[in-house]
């Protein structure tokens, strides 16, 4: 797809995805009572994960030309642990960063070659099971959201870092009384069904979508059928993604076929036929040594 596409001042593909995500959150939330929890737990799992991926085409700048316009539509805090203006940061900079380099790229899932040195037996066991199916949806899930706690509070002196937080903050106190004091929301199915279960979405997405590797894309390709598309807004064609961040979510099929992205990602990171064979493949081996193999001093 050429690179002087011509961007449409509203997008509105992404305007109706964004009115119907809305009119479902609200029916789950305005009609809870009536709804069974289990019931509850699984619509607010998908609302949670296109949530985020909603929150990931936004930063990116759609669905209109006005960036302001776009992070005031994901400023509302329904995801709670991560504020907008630091999604958006960490992610620009994942896109400009030597891609799954621990010490340059932002959410690279590699740690560096001294820490696997430096680990005992049961941390390397740990840092393995991380990189497994059953490890990656269980303790991953809630790792993921207090590494980042913890990474974010090591630089809240900075105010790059605090002025995001501290705007969220206020945002979500107002927000928490409305949805658990007002509307009566359960927090655990709450907690469980939109927030972890958001996190669990990201977590599929993003289990093989970057390898390491020296030779070819470091973007790999997982085919999904049209309801986990949808969920993932087409992100699971990541190297298309990442050699066109600008192009919106429902263009990235034809760019995708335009560029032979299959057979790109195949002779690199990976090409994967579905989410099912990717969570096979990975459930009692490891995807990929956890320690960067392409750093200095790291093993083969």
């Amino acid at each position: 797809m050429s690179g002087t596409r011509t961007r449409a001042t509203i997008e509105w593909t992404t305007v109706l995805v964004l009115i119907g995500f809305g009119l479902a959150y609200l029916a789950v939330v305005a009609f809870h009572a009536s709804i069974p929890w289990p019931v509850q737990l699984v619509a607010l799992w998908y609302l949670g994960g296109l949530w985020l991926s909603l929150g990931h085409e936004l930063l990116h700048g759609h669905p209109t030309r006005w960036k302001r316009l776009n992070a005031s539509i994901w400023i509302v805090p329904l995801a709670l642990w991560i504020p907008y203006g630091r999604y958006r940061t960490l992610h620009i900079q994942h896109h400009r960063s030597d891609l799954t380099d621990p010490f340059d790229d932002t959410e690279s899932s590699y740690v560096a070659p001294t820490v696997w040195q430096q680990a005992g037996p049961m941390k390397r066991r740990y840092l393995l099971l991380l990189r497994t199916t059953p490890g990656r949806f269980t303790v991953g899930v809630p790792r993921t959201v207090l590494r980042f706690w913890w990474k974010e509070a090591q630089g809240f002196g900075d105010p790059v870092v605090r002025n995001p937080w501290l705007l969220h903050v206020v945002v979500s106190v107002p927000f928490c009384w409305w949805m658990f004091g007002v509307m009566g929301m359960n927090p655990w199915v709450y907690l469980f069904g939109f927030v972890l279960g958001g996190v669990s979405v990201s977590a599929l997405r993003s289990f093989v979508e970057h390898m390491a590797t020296a030779n070819g894309t470091r973007s790999a390709v997982v085919k999904a059928g049209p309801v986990l598309s949808l969920l993932l807004l087409n992100i699971n064609l990541h190297h298309t993604h990442h050699e066109l961040p600008d192009v919106p979510w429902y263009d990235i099929p034809a760019a995708h076929r335009e560029m032979g992205s299959d057979a790109i990602a195949a002779q690199g990171a990976g090409y994967y036929r579905s989410y099912f064979e990717v969570l096979r493949k990975y459930f009692f081996t490891p995807f990929s040594q956890p320690d960067h193999p392409l750093s200095a001093g790291a093993r083969q």
